[in-house]
């Protein structure tokens, strides 16, 4: 008898999960509102996606430019760099001297060849004279 009652409820459990089914898959066509609601939901998914795919690519964009830019202020660092040791090689005092015996043919001069040259000592009254022409 235990078999008999288990036969029984099969279909009827069969027959309720059926008619589950039926409801499930004849819903949108009992609700008229149901292609909009199907619509309105892909769209906003679509466009979350889209959202997060420009999002992340404009994380990889500005990842390459900052890696540019990185780059960049490394060279011209090292650039400054060499351009510093070459002023101040340039200005040192030996170099100088021995571009200007190398190549500009230079010498000190002879002491013979030094002359003092004095400013003429001007007077009271002929500064004066000049600063009221003036």
């Amino acid at each position: 008898m235990a078999t008999v009652s288990a036969s029984r409820k099969k279909p009827s459990w069969l027959r309720r999960q059926q008619e589950r089914v039926e409801r499930f898959v004849s819903w949108p066509s009992r609700s008229p509102s149901f292609g909009l609601t199907v619509g309105l939901t892909v769209s906003s998914l679509v466009l979350i996606a889209l959202l997060y795919v420009w999002s992340r690519l404009e994380v990889i964009r500005i990842g390459y430019e900052l890696s540019q830019q990185s780059k960049l202020a490394r060279a011209l660092l090292q650039h400054n760099q060499r351009l510093r040791l070459e002023l101040a090689t340039r200005k040192d005092p030996a170099t100088i001297e021995r571009f200007a015996r190398e190549r500009l043919h230079m010498a000190p001069p002879q002491p013979s060849a030094i002359r003092i040259v004095k400013a003429p000592h001007r007077t009271a009254s002929h500064t004066a004279s000049e600063g009221s022409s003036r």
